[in-house]
C-alpha cells in the first residue's frame, strides 16, 4: 500500500499538464556577444568578443579552424567575457575530419572555465583547469570497451590533472559514443548548466537525426566568472578541427528566481529537444532519481514494520 501510493504520486507529478507551458520561451534571453556566425568578423576585421589564439584562423566564407589537417598543431578560441553564473545554454555547430582512414586526432574541447586562453595538452587547453570541460576524443590513447570517436565531460577542480593517457577514465563523468568526424554538413552540440543542478550535453550529429542525450552531470556549480572556449589539438596524426557557429542563451533573472515556475513548466516538457530546455531533461531525470530513491526507502521501512508486527 505505502509502495502503491508513493508510485501513484511520482507518476501524477509527470501526468499534470503545465498551466504556464510555452511561458519559457519569452523569458529567453540570447547572449549576443557569444554569438558566432558568418562572416565571423566586424568592419574593423576584429572578433568583437572572442580571442583566437595558436594555429586558430578565420575563412570568413565557412569556419574557423582551431586547427589544420596538419601534425603538431593547436588552437583555440575564447570569449572576452564570462557566461552568467546561475543558468546558460550553448549551442555550437562544429565539424571535424580529414584525410586519414585509419589513423586521425587528437580531438578538440568546449570549455567554461575559471582561466581563459592559456595553450595547453588537454586537446589544447590547459590541464588543471577549473571549470567544465566537454571532450571530443578521436584517438583512444589505450584499451576501451568502447570506440572512438566519443565524447565525455569533465569537472576539473584546479589541482586534478587530465589523464590523457587512459583518454579521461580517471576524470570522467559522462560519456557517449558519437561518430562524428568527416559528415558533410557538420554536427551540433547544445551544453545547459544550471548552478547546483546539473550539466546536460545533447548531440545532433547530422541535420536529419533527433537530438541524443549524450550524458548528465547531476550536482555541479562551475566558478563564478567562468569563460567560454573551444580549443583543439594533433600530434603526430592529425584532423581539421572547425567551428561553424555558436549560440548562447540565459533566462531572465525574474523567471530564474520564479523557482516553481521552472520546475511546473520544465518538468513537463514533451522533448528532449535543446529548444524545448535540455534543462527539462536534467531535472526529470534528477527528479524520476529522487523518487526511485524515496521509494526503495519506503518500501524498506514498510517491510520493517511488517516483520515486527508479525
Amino acid at each position: 500500500m505505502l509502495f502503491g501510493s508513493f508510485a501513484a504520486v511520482a507518476l501524477a507529478l509527470f501526468a499534470t499538464p503545465s498551466p504556464v507551458a510555452g511561458r519559457i520561451e519569452a523569458d529567453v534571453h540570447h547572449l549576443r556577444a557569444f554569438t558566432l556566425d558568418l562572416p565571423f568578423i566586424d568592419e574593423g576585421f576584429q572578433m568583437r568578443h572572442y580571442d583566437f589564439n595558436g594555429d586558430a584562423i578565420v575563412n570568413t566564407l565557412s569556419h574557423i579552424r582551431l586547427t589544420a589537417d596538419q601534425p603538431s598543431r593547436m588552437g583555440s578560441i575564447w570569449s572576452t567575457l564570462p557566461l552568467p553564473d546561475d543558468y546558460w545554454k550553448v549551442d555550437f555547430k562544429f565539424k571535424v575530419g580529414g584525410k586519414g582512414g585509419y589513423l586521425y586526432g587528437d580531438g578538440m574541447g568546449m570549455f567554461v572555465t575559471k582561466e581563459r586562453a592559456q595553450s595547453g595538452p588537454v586537446f589544447g587547453n590547459r590541464d588543471y583547469f577549473n571549470g567544465l570541460g566537454v571532450l571530443f576524443d578521436t584517438y583512444p590513447n589505450g584499451k576501451h570497451d568502447f570506440s572512438t570517436p566519443f565524447v565525455m565531460g569533465m569537472i576539473g577542480d584546479g589541482k586534478t590533472p587530465y589523464d590523457g593517457a587512459h583518454d579521461g577514465d580517471a576524470n570522467r563523468r559522462g560519456m557517449c559514443e558519437a561518430h562524428f568526424r568527416n559528415l558533410k554538413e557538420g554536427s551540433r552540440c547544445s551544453v545547459t548548466y544550471m548552478k547546483g543542478v546539473a550539466v546536460s550535453v545533447q548531440l545532433k550529429l547530422q541535420p536529419k537525426e533527433k537530438w541524443m542525450n549524450c550524458f548528465v552531470i547531476p550536482n555541479v556549480t562551475l566558478p563564478e566568472n567562468s569563460y567560454l572556449g573551444f580549443t583543439a589539438l594533433t600530434g603526430d596524426i592529425s584532423d581539421n578541427h572547425d567551428i561553424l557557429s555558436v549560440r548562447a542563451e540565459t533566462l531572465r533573472s525574474d523567471a530564474l528566481k520564479d523557482f516553481n515556475f521552472h520546475m511546473d513548466s520544465l518538468l513537463n516538457s514533451n522533448t528532449p529537444s535543446p529548444h524545448s530546455s535540455t534543462i527539462g531533461f536534467v531535472l526529470k531525470l534528477l527528479l524520476v532519481v529522487g523518487a526511485c530513491g524515496g521509494l526503495f526507502v519506503a518500501y524498506k521501512k514498510y517491510s520493517a514494520e511488517s516483520a515486527r508486527r508479525f
